[in-house]
């Protein structure tokens, strides 16, 4: 039996419907019965809030019944939130028949949302709560496949080249997904075999790649370059020119690892990120391009507001430093019923600084923040 932590599978459980499996402890000792009831929103929460597992097995059954494609009528939410649990499941799996072709799938969903809901992308990977340490593998490489899709799109790549790059991001990684997990988790300096494991990993992952199939030479030298760097000091062949895609793939490594907490040390915000990652690159033209898509203040992002507002970037503006935000508290830190949509290009709302993640006193809801009665 091998166990997934449940924050993995969040898309297959819904408020008032039957559990699709059984939650079990860290020995595997079962909890709650499959099709036990999820009574509402606030229990799905709880649970998904708590140190349990699910049952590979069961979910690869229940992935199997319950379409993770993302079609149909959910919302771009729900169907990131489904893309998410359907790769907990496939990327522990290089070895199924269908692995390879089911990668590419999910790399072209990566892409037409790319093009439908860049902004939205954006926000899921701003906002995304890095507490839950023990998915940081998984969720590191759908961010880094969502952000390729959005980079590769801005640089105008033909479409085979945008989906070997996006198939690389989902891959990269595939050999110690748990592992970057339970380093998140602990934090600390690396035992020898942790950081033999990380030497290997880019070299592991493409031979799980070639036994599956996989030919596209560009995907290939992407993920096994991931970590070579411009002049040498890489690893693990210290490659002096590594290929474009590779050098592209490693900034969005980078700038993804700075925003996330680990250990008890916090995430940067995403602005400072990216500043990081532009001047520790000696401004490298590939870093200057995803500082570009991001803006000064991406989707996700909490900001102050000349009018003493607290608000959230909601959509990226006409320049870099005036996005599109809604106001979730009032100049007295009070609630607003809901948000109230303002321009940072006009003064009287003009961003004056970043807010704290402290100072925000209501769960931004992400349906309702790109609700179109709120984008007047």
């Amino acid at each position: 039996m091998k166990l997934v932590p449940i924050q993995q599978v969040g898309g297959h459980i819904k408020a008032a419907a039957p559990l699709p499996f059984g939650v079990r402890d860290a020995e595997g000792k079962l909890l709650l019965a499959k099709g036990q009831m999820v009574p509402s929103e606030q229990m799905r929460e709880a649970l998904l809030n708590r140190g349990v597992f699910v049952d590979l097995d069961e979910l690869r059954d229940a992935s199997k019944r319950g379409n993770d494609d993302g079609v149909g009528g959910e919302d771009f939410f729900a169907r990131w939130e489904g893309l998410q649990t359907r790769l907990s499941v496939l990327l522990r799996s290089p070895e199924e028949t269908l692995f390879l072709p089911r990668v590419k799938e999910c790399a072209a969903q990566l892409l037409g949302w790319a093009e439908r809901f860049p902004d939205q992308l954006l926000f899921v990977i701003v906002q995304h709560d890095h507490s839950r340490h023990e998915i940081y593998g998984l969720v590191h490489l759908l961010h880094a496949g969502a952000l390729c899709a959005l980079l590769s799109r801005r640089l105008g790549w033909p479409a085979e080249r945008q989906k070997s790059l996006v198939g690389a991001a989902l891959t990269m990684n595939l050999s110690i997904i748990d592992l970057q997990g339970r380093l998140a988790s602990r934090g600390g300096r690396l035992l020898p075999p942790q950081r033999a494991a990380i030497n290997r990993h880019p070299d592991e992952a493409v031979a799980w790649l070639r036994n599956a199939g996989l030919d596209d030479a560009e995907w290939l030298s992407a993920v096994a370059q991931h970590h070579e760097q411009p002049g040498g000091g890489g690893y693990p062949q210290n490659l002096d020119q590594p290929v474009e895609t590779a050098q592209l793939l490693r900034l969005v490594d980078i700038f993804l690892a700075k925003l996330a907490s680990r250990g008890g040390r916090p995430g940067m915000a995403a602005p400072q990120a990216a500043k990081t990652l532009y001047t520790g690159s000696n401004g490298h033209a590939l870093a200057a391009l995803l500082v570009k898509e991001m803006g000064l203040f991406p989707p996700g992002t909490l900001v102050k507001l000349a009018s003493g507002e607290i608000a959230v970037a909601v959509r990226r503006g006409a320049a870099g430093n005036t996005p599109i935000v809604s106001a979730v508290l009032n100049r007295h830190g009070d609630p607003l019923g809901s948000p109230v949509r303002r321009d940072t290009a006009l003064p009287e709302h003009a961003i004056t600084g970043l807010a704290a993640p402290q100072t925000l006193r209501v769960k931004l809801s992400p349906h309702q923040l790109y609700d179109r009665r709120y984008e007047a």
